[in-house]
């Protein structure tokens, strides 16, 4: 079982992958991979192709692109949805969700993260 890759959105600060990957995380932001403006979608698809769990806090949109891969039998590495937060309270959810999860469990699944 493999630790799960994770891959920010575009609306999610870049602090916070500095900080996880402090704590020994493998994770990319979208400005980190010149991704800046580009479809949901779009960056759904390059998450799946890079096999990483996409990190946003556009919940409506990546709920319904989650159903939509589902029906048409689209695989992607997870999908995980949090209201928008300061960075340390993100960081300390992301940390605990992922220092539990493997990235077997999260691919084909959509995760509510919950942050205090």
């Amino acid at each position: 079982m493999s630790q799960p890759r994770l891959f920010l959105d575009e609306d999610v600060h870049l602090g916070i992958a500095v900080a996880l990957r402090r704590r020994g995380f493998d994770v990319l932001a979208t400005p980190e991979a010149k991704r800046r403006g580009m479809t949901d979608e779009e960056q759904l698809h390059f998450a799946a192709s890079e096999h990483r769990c996409l990190v946003t806090f556009n919940r409506g949109d990546f709920v319904r692109l989650h159903e939509r891969y589902v029906a048409k039998g689209q695989g992607h590495a997870g999908i995980i949805l949090a209201r928008q937060a300061a960075i340390g309270p993100m960081v300390r959810a992301l940390a605990g969700f992922l220092a539990t999860a493997t990235a077997e469990e999260l691919a084909e699944r959509l995760f509510w993260l919950k942050v205090d």
